[in-house]
């Protein structure tokens, strides 16, 4: 795995050991693949979003702020790097039975087929609260009963096959789980034990597309791991055109990891989108300079760089998606203090029901 390694200091003395300390430490590890940059100008600094400095950024995260690690630690902390990154494992699937959720279920199995990972569908619920429930008053036992009859039509249904010479099979059986609880909390809290969320944007019906529109926002910005928002008209065919909404900021270089190993092997384009709103702009596209970290290792990804003038985030971002013809839109959320999307709070939501391609919400420390 290539390692790009930053030193945010002014050039004092515990910037300077930091320096000799982490030379030191790259001495010992010379099968590891890494380049450092020493960034010394405070306002340049200030981007960077962290408490103190000097700090040490291992691929756009911060690992260390206004300290000085010994040479061993560092050796110990950089050590993990020099294995690969292990492969997407777990990929969760929350549903509510519709045909959204069973849209999203398809192209979860897909994506596992392609990285031999485990499906787990879950459905939380809420005996109180559950809209689709007519009779509020049904003995716990036999709502429960309802509830994974319901489950077992929906992967019975839904569970897609494969012909390989000539033989149909079904894909690996997936895992399934009923939840009491809240969609939103129950999701957040599995999505520590997953590598991927898959979920629809829309529920069914007028009630249940608002209460599932907002599970849906929730869990893409609370989750432990990436969310795919898969709109309901999507189908898997890979990520060849993957378009990522940049803020030129620190926390780009961290997502776009994530981002590449989403992206597989590739080939693929990635394109790196900055939107202007500036109100009074036409819609228009034109190259700038933008730093691209992690380039090494990665012969079949390329990358574009564009600046775009529009008055709608939104509305520019998706109107270069579709000029370019998008398998994904890539955006992230920053998780420091109260959470912020990298452009405003609104724009996540707002995205999630007006693209139509699917939407990958990636998260910044943590």
């Amino acid at each position: 795995m290539y390692l790009h390694l930053k030193i945010l200091g002014i050039g004092c003395r515990k910037s300077r050991a930091l320096k000799t300390n982490l030379k030191q430490a790259l001495a010992l590890l010379p099968e590891l693949e890494a380049e450092v940059e020493e960034v010394t100008s405070v306002q340049e600094i200030l981007e960077y979003q962290i408490t103190a400095a000097p700090a040490l950024l291992i691929n756009g995260i911060p690992a260390y702020e206004d300290e000085v690690p010994g040479v061993e630690e560092l050796v110990q902390k950089l050590r993990p790097y020099m294995q690969k990154p292990e492969p997407m494992k777990k990929i969760l699937v929350p549903t509510d039975f519709s045909d959204i959720a069973a849209n999203a279920y398809r192209f979860a199995q897909r994506l596992a087929d392609d990285e031999a990972a485990e499906v787990r569908v879950v459905h939380a619920y809420h005996p109180s609260f559950d809209y689709s429930n007519p009779y509020l008053d049904m003995p716990a036992a036999e709502f429960e009963s309802v509830k994974r009859e319901l489950m077992k039509n929906f992967i019975a249904e839904h569970t897609l096959t494969s012909n390989q010479g000539g033989v149909v099979a079904t894909v690996a059986q997936p895992k399934t789980e009923l939840c009491i609880g809240f969609a939103g909390e129950e999701v957040v809290r599995l999505s520590k034990e997953a590598d991927l969320i898959v979920m629809g944007t829309t529920g069914q019906g007028n009630l249940m597309e608002k209460v599932f529109g907002s599970v849906s926002t929730h869990v893409a910005r609370n989750s432990h791991c990436p969310v795919l928002l898969v709109p309901g008209n999507c189908r898997c065919n890979g990520f060849k055109e993957i378009v990522f909404a940049s803020s030129y900021n620190a926390a780009d270089e961290a997502m776009l990891q994530q981002l590449i190993e989403m992206a597989g092997a590739g080939p693929a384009n990635i394109h790196f989108v900055h939107v202007d709103a500036e109100a009074g702009k036409p819609y228009s596209v034109a190259k700038v300079e933008f730093e691209q970290a992690v380039r090494e290792n990665m012969p079949d990804i390329g990358f574009n760089t564009v600046e775009i003038k529009c008055s709608d985030i939104e509305e520019g971002i998706v109107k270069y998606a579709q000029s370019v013809g998008a398998d994904l839109i890539a955006m992230g959320t920053v998780h420091r203090g109260f959470l912020e999307n990298l452009f405003h709070r609104s724009v996540t939501k707002r995205m999630a029901f007006h693209t139509t391609v699917p939407l990958l919400v990636l998260h910044y420390d943590r």
